[in-house]
């Protein structure tokens, strides 16, 4: 498994948090871990991109075209990343309804497919919006591309979460069980 994968968003919806949980999933699982991050102006709500490679070379950053995976908790952090996605790529995006109209020809091009969930409006019936991002992370758990067993995604949760636990571990199941059913159908 050699997997390049961006995660972005904008500051405050716990990118950081995010990237760690997937970080510290890998290396459970027995593979190299490298990490990158930019932070544009991330304490006032800006772009935040992190890098994350499984397995992948010594560079830390991702060159554009050459990401497998997008983790968009923006739709809009997503189109203007869309770019260091590869042809055939992923994005799994915190939205109703995917990516804008206008980006539709180029996700056909390069046969980029989107995978949109409401993870904001899921957070927020479950009772925080601040678990959005950990909603997104347990839909992608349920994608079979990524490899990773919902279980080791559910020690890893139950570790990083010093507070919130419960809670962090139902907005995990969340997101898992609304991507088995969207995956699976």
């Amino acid at each position: 498994m050699d997997i390049k994968l961006i995660i972005t968003g904008n500051g405050g919806q716990g990118i950081v948090f995010l990237t760690r949980l997937f970080a510290q999933t890998a290396v459970a699982l027995g593979h190299s871990v490298m990490v990158s991050e930019t932070h544009g102006m991330s304490q006032r709500g800006g772009s935040v991109i992190s890098y994350l490679k499984i397995n992948g070379d010594e560079a830390p950053l991702i060159q554009r075209g050459t990401a497998d995976f997008m983790i968009a908790l923006d739709s809009n952090e997503a189109v203007r990343n869309l770019g260091l996605l590869r042809r055939e790529g992923i994005v799994f995006v915190n939205a109703d309804n995917g990516l804008l109209p206008e980006v539709e020809p180029h996700l056909e091009r390069l046969n980029i497919k989107v995978m949109n969930l409401p993870a904001s409006s899921l957070a927020f019936e479950i009772g925080s919006s601040s678990i959005a991002n950990i909603i997104m992370a347990g839909f992608v758990v349920a994608h079979p591309a990524l490899g990773i067993p919902m279980e080791k995604m559910t020690a890893t949760v139950e570790k990083a979460s010093t507070r919130n636990s419960e809670l962090n571990l139902k907005a995990l199941e969340t997101g898992y069980q609304a991507g088995m059913k969207i995956f699976s159908a």
